[in-house]
């Protein structure tokens, strides 16, 4: 249910261990236990065009959007976020902008199949 996604530019990847960093989120997300473990699902995307603001040499940035299904209070959102900043600053310092942003998922709306292991 709940969602990571990492999203960075191509020049991090060049001094960031990025599987290192979505471990290191993951574990954090789980640490809130605000959710099933099992049911997390982590990723990094890597962004090949990028603009920030009015860099010339275009900048560089980590964002985590973090998805989970509504319910959950602001206090709980709010320690996730933190909790996802913290480790984005302890492994990626150097980077420019690192950002989190919390966002529901309605209940109503949400779907899910998950295929049954093959024997």
């Amino acid at each position: 249910m709940p969602h990571l996604i990492m999203e960075y530019t191509e020049s991090v990847s060049e001094r960031v261990n990025i599987d290192q960093v979505v471990e290191a989120l993951h574990q954090a997300a789980i640490a809130s236990e605000v959710f099933e473990p099992a049911a997390l699902k982590s990723r990094a995307v890597p962004c090949g065009v990028w603009r920030v603001g009015e860099q010339a040499d275009r900048g560089d940035f980590i964002h985590v959007e973090f998805r989970l299904l509504d319910g959950r209070t602001v206090a709980q959102k709010q320690a996730i976020s933190q909790a996802l900043v913290d480790v984005l600053s302890r492994h990626a310092s150097h980077v420019s902008s690192l950002t989190v942003e919390i966002r529901d998922m309605e209940t109503k709306s949400y779907s899910k199949r998950v295929a049954s292991a093959a024997v």
